[in-house]
């Protein structure tokens, strides 16, 4: 599930500067002020961060950094940086994975006071990332350069400034960081929460933001948000951008659509919303015997895969009255803050929320609700995009508790016996699909290696060291690219429409899977928001992301009918699988391959400093149908989509 409505500590670092050296190292604030670098908890005395504070921790992360650098992009040397910082024009193009160490030098310098150092390098980044959206990253860590290097009565103008440097519509969500955290517990729990994990470079990255970058910028809290209202308020002085209009087509009527069978993959979707599209397996009776002798019993509308007791039924993941009943007004909220929205009704509700959560435990507890809610609404929310127009489809429901692993793998990886079982899930499901000729499946599923050692890091009774996590890390990421691979091979005839994720990563260099998957009835979708740019968290990669969909505030419905607008590649995903199916409909003899080059073919091409194309459902059906006679059903209508 590459859409999960919890902000973890992966996510609030990227919304502060995208994840993020040899100087000279500048008095320590932890010495300076001890209680800005310590957790209310008492130590444990077999923490491995016990001594991993202050300048022990600045010296450790740029020591990892410039390792990592070193892998990753040996050109890049110290150095080398000095000269680039100076000369930014001279530097080559930065991978993703350098980008995420400089972003960590620029927090050492900040954290040193080198505030000057810390704006070069997020400029350099800026100016040299191959991923373009980081073109717009780093703001959190420029404002507060900005606030150090100004005069005390100057410091607002000055934020203001690196805020103006923004194109209005990427404002929103560069600066949500400052709503988010509000007081010096938030930020204190945050830090006590990375403090259970091993020490890594990735978890010294975050203990380094909370420790030692974030809490001055939460005791100038009140400058950040008023240069954010003076710069709000130029904007909302003009004229509003206008909105990309997405083209849709409906094939209600149509007399040249056909019936298509198409499948939504997902984490649970509610069968009973959709009952008039439904796939039924008509060799298959709700008794509890395998009727159509595939091994699976009732599976009539699709398959289920769950720890527990459930069958082939159970097709919609229930967290329990009362989790929904606190924690399902808060859905929208959570996807606002996503989006950047941090004004909205619904986010401060959120952020009230938030602020309540000062404890690990507390964190805990909050984190799991909002994803035992987002899992409940997700695959629904998917299934309504991708039924929109196409009353011809019959939609059967995959149901794979594993593929949103937040709740069954939380803080933990999984068992070989847990990833045998994910692999007969898959095997049973292209059965399914093989069988009954599924043409389209949506899977807005995700893994990343970086995933997964982030949880596997929480086990620290079972594994010595980060070197230990890595290892199992990149053997589980093995086994679930091997899985997915099988079932794209095992059904060519299928065309499988994937979300691209949404960590702002090249699904290539980081080999998201299923993303980066190669095949060719796989077609990976990125999102773009409601101006047609990238959105903010989407993933790319300018050969294997080449389709970009609607992905940011989409509104669709979730399981107890209501119509919520949500956010990331999960929804864009379902939207070009929706448009898949209706170029089906209209004619069935195309294979995927085909499929794929008339969505690109068609798509309208986006602007610089973003690539590819925007699926065009108008575009796409008219070139189907122009070699034949003018079809007497079918209209066709622009719509704008967003606020």
């Amino acid at each position: 599930m590459h859409s999960t409505p919890r902000l973890p500590i992966l996510l609030l670092l990227n919304l502060a500067l995208a994840c993020g050296g040899a100087q000279t190292a500048a008095p320590d604030p932890c010495a300076a002020d001890p209680g800005r670098c310590t957790s209310d908890a008492p130590p444990n005395p077999s923490s491995p961060w016990d001594g991993m504070r202050g300048q022990a921790l600045r010296d450790y992360l740029r020591e990892a950094a410039w390792a990592k650098i070193g892998e990753v992009q040996p050109e890049v040397t110290p150095d080398a940086l000095a000269r680039w910082l100076d000369d930014p024009s001279q530097a080559p193009a930065l991978a993703g994975r350098t980008v995420e160490r400089l972003f960590d030098l620029a927090m050492v310098a900040l954290a040193e006071d080198d505030p000057g150092r810390a704006e070069k390098i997020v400029r350099l980044i800026r100016s040299a990332a191959r991923n373009r959206n980081s073109a717009f990253r780093g703001t959190t860590l420029l404002a507060e350069a900005a606030r150090r290097q100004a005069e005390e009565d100057a410091a607002e103008t000055a934020i203001a400034e690196v805020f103006r440097e923004l194109p209005r519509t990427r404002f929103g969500s560069a600066t949500v960081i400052f709503q988010i955290f509000q007081t010096p517990e938030q930020v204190q729990a945050r830090l006590a929460q990375v403090h259970q994990q091993l020490v890594s470079l990735d978890t010294a990255s975050a203990a380094l933001f909370f420790e030692q970058v974030l809490p001055p910028i939460v005791e100038h809290r009140d400058r950040f948000l008023s240069a954010i209202a003076a710069v709000r308020a130029e904007h909302e002085a003009q004229p509003e951008p206008p909105p990309y209009r997405f083209g849709t087509v409906d094939l209600s009527g149509a007399r040249d659509a056909q019936p298509v069978r198409i499948a939504v993959w997902d984490v649970g979707t509610n069968p009973e919303l959709f009952a008039d599209q439904l796939f039924v397996n008509e060799a298959e009776e709700v008794n509890g015997r395998d009727d159509d002798g595939n091994g699976q019993i009732d599976d009539r509308h699709g398959l289920v895969q769950d720890v527990g007791e459930v069958s082939n039924m159970d097709l919609l993941f229930d967290p329990g009255e009362e989790t929904l009943r606190q924690y399902k007004p808060f859905l929208r909220g959570i996807m606002d803050l996503r989006a950047g929205m941090a004004s909205t009704e619904a986010a401060q509700q959120v952020l009230a929320l938030m602020r309540g959560a000062t404890s690990p435990e507390a964190l805990e507890e909050l984190e799991r609700n909002l994803d035992a809610v987002g899992e409940w609404a997700h695959g629904t929310h998917v299934a309504g995009l991708m039924l929109q127009g196409l009353p011809q489809a019959r939609l059967a429901i995959f149901r794979s508790a594993w593929a949103g692993e937040s709740r069954l793998y939380h803080h933990r990886g999984p068992t070989d016996e847990e990833l045998a079982a994910e692999r007969a899930n898959i095997d049973a499901i292209a059965e399914f699909i093989r069988r009954h000729r599924i043409r389209v499946v949506n899977a807005s599923l995700g893994f990343s290696e970086e995933y997964v050692a982030d949880q596997l890091r929480y086990e620290r009774d079972r594994y010595p060291d980060d070197e230990a996590v890595r290892a199992r890390a990149a053997a589980i990421h093995a086994r679930r690219a091997e899985n997915w691979a099988a079932i794209f091979d095992a059904c060519p005839d299928t065309l499988f429409v994937v979300a691209a994720g949404n960590s702002n990563q090249d699904v290539v260099e980081y080999g998201v899977v299923p993303a980066s998957l190669q095949r060719p009835n796989v077609l990976v979708v990125g999102a773009v928001d409601r101006w047609g740019q990238w959105a903010t968290f989407t993933n790319s990669n300018p050969e294997q992301v080449r389709v970009f969909d609607f992905g940011v505030e989409v509104p669709s419905v979730i399981p107890d009918g209501e119509t919520v607008p949500l956010s990331g590649t999960s929804m864009a995903s379902p939207n070009t699988a929706n448009l898949a199916g209706k170029i089906l409909a209209v004619d069935p003899s195309l294979t995927p391959a085909q499929i794929i080059a008339l969505i690109e073919e068609t798509g309208d091409p986006i602007a610089e400093p973003f690539g590819g194309v925007i699926a065009n459902e108008e575009r796409a059906l008219e070139r189907l149908r122009r070699p034949q006679a003018p079809a007497n059903g079918g209209s066709t209508r622009r719509r704008q989509r967003g606020r």
